[in-house]
């Protein structure tokens, strides 16, 4: 029997298995250029905001960077009106 067969058929402790997923992942990214880095990262980050509603990512936003850099994002065509106490998208 191998050594590699061997080495395969033992169970790791969840400390070892995450060492493992640390330094594959390292060993990934160092294989990567600016670009491919740039690219995984906001196809990544795009990923996980697939499933955010409005209000997620404005909350989100906010939280992180703060209601200017909000407004600055979702600067889009839309004028708002009130009417009472609610905003909402003017007709």
């Amino acid at each position: 029997m191998s050594f590699v067969s061997n080495f395969t058929n033992q169970t790791m402790n969840e400390s070892d298995l995450f060492t493992l997923k640390e330094n594959y992942a390292n060993m990934i990214i160092d294989g990567m250029d600016i670009d491919t880095l740039a690219q995984f990262a906001y196809d990544s980050i795009m990923d996980n905001l697939k499933d955010y509603e409005e209000k997620d990512i404005e909350a989100e936003i906010i939280d992180l960077y703060g209601e200017e850099t909000y407004n600055d994002l979702a600067d889009v065509d839309i004028t708002n009106v009130s009417y009472g106490d609610t905003l909402r998208p003017a007709s």
